[in-house]
């Protein structure tokens, strides 16, 4: 299984960045959002693409991987408008899951016969243990180690909103 992720999308809806992120911050953010997504999808039989607006890039760049995670920058594009270019021509549709809370791009995929999965689907799926289906018993994996408390204090941190400053 494919999973065509519009990047900043997701990054908005697991808490990474929002509206208020300084420019500055943006790719920091985006190297642990793709760890994360390397970290959770390393021991499971999926392709992950995601695909970020690049509309003020100076120029193109080519598709990169990230420890597993393909990446792409639409260039002075939005990378609604990718995903959609790449459903639209996608050989085998039922084999592509677009995450994306955005009513377009959910829509596109649909109408290219691609499965569609909320960011909050995704995420579920992405931090349970397991893939989907393969362990109804709730149980965790005997293969699949806990996390450490390092790694657990990690993702808080990451993905955790930042405490209101008090008002003066």
């Amino acid at each position: 299984m494919t999973y065509l992720i519009d990047g900043y999308n997701l990054m908005h809806a697991v808490g990474l960045v929002s509206r208020t992120t300084p420019t500055a911050q943006f790719e920091g953010a985006r190297t642990r959002f793709l760890d994360w997504l390397a970290n959770g999808s390393k021991d499971r039989d999926a392709t992950l693409r995601v695909v970020f607006d690049a509309q003020q890039a100076s120029s193109a760049s080519l598709e990169t991987v990230h420890r597993g995670v393909r990446v792409r920058f639409a260039y002075q594009r939005t990378a609604d408008d990718v995903i959609e270019e790449l459903v639209v021509v996608e050989q085998n549709p039922h084999a592509v899951t677009v995450v994306s809370n955005d009513s377009r791009v959910r829509e596109a995929a649909r109408r290219a016969e691609c499965g569609v999965a909320s960011c909050q689907e995704f995420t579920d799926w992405l931090i349970s243990e397991g893939t989907p289906g393969a362990n109804d018993s709730g149980a965790p994996e005997p293969d699949k180690p806990e996390p450490t408390a390092d790694e657990t204090d990690e993702l808080l941190r990451a993905f955790s909103k930042p405490k209101p400053k008090p008002k003066r």
